[in-house]
């Protein structure tokens, strides 16, 4: 995926399960030169719509919200920068079914 300096990405995680009963329960981006998460969305105890969002302050801040209603969810970042050029892995734990994985490849390109 490419993208301008200054513009707005979505990258893509598919959140989606066909387990009945099934719901996700949390949701993390990773970079791939980081070994914590950067984001995360915890649907924990509430409605996907009321997740507790938390952003690393030192990546994307308060740039990046998880939009859950699309389909696949995606990740918005705002305002990209040439540092935000990388690997992301989004991580999907479900109640029910097994932990999915992806990653996406972002490359920002200067103006």
């Amino acid at each position: 995926m490419e993208a301008l300096v200054g513009e707005t990405i979505y990258l893509p995680c598919n959140v989606s399960t066909h387990e009945p009963g099934d719901n996700v329960v949390l949701v993390l981006w990773y970079r791939e030169d980081k070994g914590s998460p950067i984001y995360s969305a915890d649907t924990r105890g509430r409605e996907v719509g009321s997740a507790k969002r938390w952003s690393d302050d030192t990546m994307f801040g308060d740039r990046a919200y998880f939009q859950f209603e699309k389909e696949p969810g995606e990740l918005a970042v705002q305002n990209v920068r040439e540092t935000d050029s990388g690997t992301y892995r989004c991580r999907v734990d479900f109640i029910i079914a097994q932990t999915r994985n992806s990653v996406v490849n972002l490359t920002i390109i200067g103006k």
